[in-house]
């Protein structure tokens, strides 16, 4: 159902008891802006009975403990696993003469990546694979002159990556080593879970952060080096005694409100909000336990409680 046809419905509803009852007489010598505050000092509870809301769509939920998960949003990408990655190299100064591999290509530990002949002995050596993974660079071509101090080919083992993550001053006493990391794609597809392995004592000067690494198993392929990830660390798990959904919440003026149903229908009662989680968050005041509160479609008793008032951000 969509919100405009709750939103139908609801109306409908209450139109149709606003009929069935008595006009309430209105005091004399009031205009539109003393009611507006009045209302605002002292809002009135929404009069929609269970059928009605029920007919709209909105959901109710029993405020209650519930286990909120903390958790701190990074952005990064993913890197080759700098420990299972060699630089190949020359033994001998030479000349290279044929070159096996291409950047992308997978590669044996010990199959031959190159040949170069060297210039002492005349005669051409092979230069093989260090270890198995996949080639990533290549920085040589047959013909060029070559020694130890180049670096000829890259090749690194993908099946662990590293995922690099800037973690910025205002966060970081509240990142460590050892706290689990959710990790997204950069479409917020979720790509399986890792633990912060590392976090770098010192940062750069330009981006005013520090790295925070995860080692991340890789055996399937799915991260490439150079994707854009994000990690949703958890910061901390911790029961409370009292919470709502999320989506329970909504703003009246300046006050955040959750809608509490009574015998007179659902009563805006303003709250402190304390841990935030996505499936809960704490109500440190204003709410108890057990009352019984608006969990789904919210919006609609507070589009009913501010009819006439204009829109609100």
């Amino acid at each position: 159902m969509s919100p405009q046809t709750r939103s139908l419905i609801l109306a409908l509803c209450l139109g149709f008891a606003a009929c069935s009852g008595k006009p309430e007489p209105q005091a004399e010598g009031r205009n539109e802006k003393q009611e507006v505050a009045a209302s605002a000092e002292a809002p009135q509870a929404a009069a929609i009975t269970p059928e009605h809301a029920t007919a709209a769509g909105i959901e109710t939920a029993v405020a209650g403990p519930a286990e909120i998960r903390e958790t701190l949003t990074l952005y990064g990408s993913i890197r080759p696993n700098a420990e299972r990655q060699q630089e190949v190299r020359a033994r001998y100064p030479g000349v290279v003469r044929t070159v096996a591999r291409r950047p992308g290509d997978a590669v044996g530990k010990g199959e031959l990546l190159l040949s170069i002949e060297s210039n002492d002995s005349l005669e051409p050596y092979a230069i093989r694979s260090p270890i198995a993974g996949t080639l990533l660079e290549r920085r040589v071509n047959p013909g060029e002159a070559v020694d130890g101090s180049t670096t000829l080919m890259v090749v690194a083992d993908l099946s662990s990556v590293w995922a690099e993550f800037a973690v910025f001053a205002r966060d970081l006493g509240r990142i460590r080593a050892g706290m689990p990391v959710q990790l997204k794609t950069s479409d917020g597809e979720t790509g399986g879970t890792a633990k912060i392995a590392y976090v770098a004592p010192s940062g750069s000067g330009d981006t005013q952060s520090v790295v925070a690494r995860a080692v991340v198993d890789n055996k399937g392929g799915r991260w490439i080096a150079g994707q854009f990830v994000t990690g949703d660390v958890v910061i901390a798990d911790l029961r409370v005694p009292v919470s709502v959904v999320p989506a329970a919440l909504q703003k009246l003026g300046d006050n955040a409100v959750v809608f509490v149903q009574t015998d007179k229908g659902f009563e805006p009662r303003k709250v402190e909000i304390g841990k935030r989680g996505a499936e809960a968050m704490e109500i440190r005041q204003g709410l108890a336990a057990g009352e019984r509160y608006a969990a789904k479609n919210s919006y609609l008793i507070k589009a009913e409680l501010t009819k006439g008032e204009g829109d609100e951000d």
